[in-house]
């Protein structure tokens, strides 16, 4: 009898039942929560230094207003949301794309910022899963039509 290898892991699970499915959102909270929690100290930080200090980096005070739709986004995922998952993907997604464009890249950035896209992205298809497990959990309604 040959063995099957399990091909789930940390970046690419399988859902194989609900745990799976909710395990990966909340992975996708908890990487939304490290994103708020950057852009919020660096963003506090500009804000109470002196003028001009975040100028070089091309970043600003407004960091604090990211940070804070990235802890709401979270909150979303934390609670099963398709819609936090699929706008927390989304919004990380062009916030790299523009970061990238616009200011210089560091090794470490582009390695932690894809470790988190893959979070985000392992959060959307979590949701997708949770949603087919309820489906597919779901009373199917009697048809009188049916024999």
């Amino acid at each position: 009898m040959a063995s099957r290898k399990n091909s789930s892991n940390a970046f690419w699970p399988t859902f194989g039942n609900r745990a799976d499915a909710q395990q990966a959102m909340k992975g996708s909270a908890a990487a939304s929560w490290v994103v708020a929690a950057i852009n919020l100290g660096i963003g506090l930080f500009l804000i109470f230094s002196p003028p001009g200090t975040g100028a070089s980096y091309g970043m600003s005070g407004a960091m604090v207003i990211d940070g804070t739709i990235f802890a709401l986004i979270g909150w979303g995922i934390w609670r099963y949301s398709l819609i936090g998952a699929i706008a927390g993907f989304a919004f990380f997604s062009l916030e790299k794309i523009y970061q990238f464009s616009t200011q210089p890249k560091a090794a470490f950035g582009i390695f932690l910022a894809v470790v988190l896209w893959m979070a985000f992205l392992n959060g959307v298809r979590g949701a997708l899963a949770l949603r087919q497990f309820e489906r597919a959990a779901a009373p199917v309604a009697a048809d009188p039509e049916t024999p």
